[in-house]
């Protein structure tokens, strides 16, 4: 299915690197981490829905509830939607889709030029590759945080 948002702003990326830090700054003790795509278009993106395909997840439940809150509270192993990645449209910053698996395609020469340790960390680097990504944005379990864009770390600036 594609899902398609209006064209994001040019301070996507500042505005992301913020929703991370706020997140982090909120992470209980039980936090388990969090992954994010903030996208324009999820055309080339191949993701599906994780847990049970027959309950569909009412996203309306968090309309009226910060962003952040959302997915700081979320993410915590006790909670069924922990897993996976999901997804904020940078057009209105809203969550459109929740615990998603997703799975980029890999690139040639990827082994080469891509160096990050975990299976979370290097979907969301090729994630970052693709047309209508934005930047993909992790908070470890400890409040580590990652964003990446074009596969780069726009954090760590590597």
């Amino acid at each position: 299915m594609k899902h398609t948002c209006s064209s994001g702003t040019a301070n996507s990326v500042d505005r992301a690197r913020q929703v991370l830090r706020t997140i982090a700054d909120l992470r209980s003790q039980d936090f388990s981490g969090v992954g994010i795509v903030f996208y324009e278009r999820l055309d080339d993106l191949p993701h599906l829905q994780l847990g049970d395909s027959s309950e569909k997840v009412a996203l309306g439940q968090f309309a009226d509830i910060d962003l952040t809150a959302i997915l700081s509270n979320i993410s915590v192993p006790s909670g069924p939607l922990h897993d996976g990645f999901h997804f904020v449209c940078v057009d209105n910053w809203r969550l459109t889709h929740v615990s998603q698996f997703i799975s980029p395609p890999i690139p040639e020469g990827a082994a080469h030029r891509f160096h990050v340790g975990g299976a979370r960390l290097m979907a969301a680097v090729l994630t970052s590759l693709l047309p209508g990504i934005a930047c993909v944005g992790i908070v470890s379990q400890s409040g580590e945080i990652h964003l990446f864009r074009d596969g780069r770390d726009a954090v760590r600036k590597g």
